[in-house]
């Protein structure tokens, strides 16, 4: 019995330092290339006449979500928190708050982070500041699991903007990157409207397989126009493979659209019944870095587990590979 004791707790001991290690942040100090500029400051080198769906962006799934301090560990999606994302060149951030005990927090499930909201909007205001020639876009979803749908949330989601309304740029038709240089974008997944999502409403996000299912989204402004939006979100796939082959498929039918509409395209996703996003970012992230090598047009924005992390609980991840590649393809 005593035997058994010690080796589970040995066990725990070696999660708990794989675990810190792999909250360690990659060293992004040196350049993406000899000349580049570095990951912080990657769309200051673009033409301010680059349209936004001509680009390719690195985003992050569940960002944030690193300092989740409850278990189960598959709610940790990400290793590195909001300001590393942003320093290995992150600039789209998923982000679900939920509003509990007076404020809104960000979630998974059930379970919180360690960071609020108004928290993780400090921060990105200040690297905008700070790293004036880039953008950032939050994509923002409900986490009603948390708050049993708190009907507080809408409105203090749009008091937070409010504040910051200086720094928020609304969505519209044929945003070129002059329009958003040193400014955030907020998209909020929700197919009501009001004053959460006056700045910019996503219609019709796609969790479906099929590829004319994920081209159905809109993007609704705030003069209550449509614009058209892929979102490739297969997050529950049957195997990490056909995970990679969604990806691929919308990849390949972005560079091919004539007009090109905002994509947003997730690597991200799990197998099992007990979530294990690490299985899927292992396949998906290397073979997504690979493809992109010698991929033929923008990819539109990709979301990533783990991204810029090389490693997540003694997995290769390769999250550090897969933003690297995405930056590396405008």
């Amino acid at each position: 019995m005593r035997k058994a004791i010690l080796a589970v707790s040995a066990l725990l001991f070696a999660s708990a330092f794989l675990l810190l290690a792999s909250c360690t942040a990659p060293d992004f100090s040196k350049d993406l290339e000899e000349g580049a500029p570095t990951a912080s400051r990657w769309l200051s080198a673009l033409p301010d006449a680059t349209e936004l769906t001509a680009l390719s962006i690195p985003g992050a799934h569940d960002a944030a979500s690193c300092t989740i301090a409850d278990f189960p560990l598959w709610t940790r999606t990400q290793v590195l928190n909001v300001a590393q994302l942003w320093n290995c060149g992150v600039r789209v951030f998923d982000l679900r708050p939920a509003y509990k005990d007076g404020e809104l927090g960000i979630y998974h499930d059930k379970y919180g982070a360690d960071v609020s909201y108004a928290q993780v909007l400090s921060t990105v205001l200040e690297a905008l500041e700070r790293d004036s020639g880039e953008f950032a876009i939050f994509l923002i979803r409900h986490e009603r699991e948390a708050d049993d749908n708190a009907p507080e949330w809408a409105d203090a989601l749009a008091a937070c903007h409010f504040a910051a309304a200086e720094h928020i740029v609304p969505y519209k038709e044929g945003l070129m990157l002059g329009d958003l240089r040193g400014k955030l974008m907020v998209l909020v997944r929700t197919d009501e409207s009001g004053p959460a999502a006056a700045l910019g409403r996503i219609e019709g996000w796609s969790s479906a397989r099929e590829l004319g299912s994920q081209q159905g989204a809109r993007i609704v402004d705030s003069a209550g126009q449509q614009h058209p939006l892929w979102v490739q979100d297969w997050y529950d796939p049957d195997d990490a493979d056909s995970k990679w082959l969604a990806v691929k498929d919308m990849l390949d039918a972005t560079a091919a659209a004539k007009p090109r509409p905002l994509v947003i395209n997730h690597a991200s996703g799990y197998i099992g019944s007990l979530p294990d996003y690490r299985a899927v970012a292992k396949v998906v992230n290397p073979q997504l870095a690979d493809y992109l090598q010698s991929f033929g047009g923008p990819a539109g924005i990709v979301m990533l587990d783990f991204a810029g992390a090389a490693t997540s609980l003694a997995s290769a991840v390769r999250g550090d590979a897969a933003v690297r590649a995405i930056i590396e393809n405008n």
